[in-house]
Order: structure tokens, then sequence, then C-alpha cells
């Protein structure tokens, strides 16, 4: 059965407003609009449907900085925003009533790998199939072995850590991870990385 749609939906102002000072920006995304775009945004792996008010595909990091600088202005505030990867999340994590913001689209590179080091850079839309694929002429894989591996993304992936079958062998997916880059509200790129184990002295 599919669900009734709602019986206003027409972009709001204030989205309106937002996507016009999108396309003003640096941004060189892609931006949708029409219905039929938001519509195939509405679901994702869940049970739920939200129609969002516009989807943008950020061609690269410095797309997303410009997307985080507008909406952390003062007048953008309340715009709601998801990022989103593949869709598979089974509780509508990457659904939201504002911008969707996906990064599956054009973020989905192979960075580097090292097979020495048995490390590997990717950019958050690469699917665990497509690394796994890369890495398997080197004898190596990305342990996490979900279901949905032929179109789950490494960042959907990070952000709810996850594991599934063997993660009782090998691990879930925040214990194979050396740093992340992340863009904070504000548009502001911040990596982290796992801190040395402390010495008594450097407690006290």
């Amino acid at each position: 059965m599919i669900p009734r749609l709602g019986p206003d939906l027409r972009l709001q102002p204030l989205y309106l407003d937002f996507i016009k000072a999108l396309r003003a920006s640096p941004f060189r995304g892609e931006i949708q609009l029409a219905l039929g775009d938001r519509v195939v945004n509405a679901t994702d792996n869940s049970v739920y449907e939200v129609i969002p008010q516009a989807v943008v595909h950020p061609r690269d990091q410095d797309d997303v900085v410009t997307f985080c600088q507008l909406i952390s202005q003062p007048s953008f505030r309340a715009v709601r925003f998801s990022a989103r990867g593949g869709g598979t999340g089974t509780n509508g994590q990457s659904l939201c009533d504002g911008v969707i913001l996906d990064v599956s689209r054009h973020m989905n590179q192979i960075v580097h790998i090292d097979p020495e080091a048995r490390t590997v850079i990717v950019e958050p839309g690469v699917v665990l199939d497509q690394l796994n694929n890369a890495l398997r002429p080197y004898g190596l894989f990305f342990a996490p072995n979900l279901a949905p591996s032929n179109r789950a993304t490494l960042g959907g992936m990070i952000n709810t850590d996850a594991c599934g079958k063997g993660s009782r062998i090998y691990g879930r997916t925040s214990e194979h991870l050396i740093s992340l880059t992340t863009v904070l509200l504000g548009g502001t790129a911040w990596t982290s990385q796992a801190l040395d184990e402390p010495t008594q002295a450097e407690i006290c």
C-alpha cells in the first residue's frame, strides 16, 4: 500500500530563500526542488516517509563547507537538514522535512589505498562493496559486513557505527577508523583522531 501524501507539498518561503542564497553562493553541486526528486528522497530503508523541501548534492568538501556556512547564518537558523548516504538505515536517520544533503552522488571516490599500512582514504559516499572490490586484489577488506553492502556508504556506516555479521570477530566500524575530517556547522573542517593513551604523569 502506498502512503497518502500530504495535501500541501509547496515549498516553504524560508527554504526558497535558502535555496536562492545557496545558488548565489560558491556552491557548485546540484539542487533539486522538483516534487519527484523530493518524493524519491522521502523514504529510506525504514517504514517512515518524510517529504523534504529540497535535495542538494555537493560535489566536494568545499561545497559542504559552503552549505554549512550559509545554513549557520542567523536568517537560516530555522532551516532543518540531514546528511544522506545510501539511505539504508532502518530508523529513518536520513529523512528530514527540510534539506537533504546527499553525499552519495559525487563524493564517492576512493582517494588512496596503502596496502602496506593497510589503510585507505575515502570520501563519505563510497559504498561498502565498492571499497571491498578495490581492496580485494590486496587481500584486504573493510571488516563490518552489512546486509545492504551494495548500497551502504562509509559515511553512513561511521554515523551509525555499523557492525553486522562477523563484528564479534572483526569489530564494528568505529574500531577501524584512524581519523575523520568533519565539517562543523559554521563551515569549519575539523580533523579528529584517536589520542595516545595518557601516562600517569599526564593524568595528574
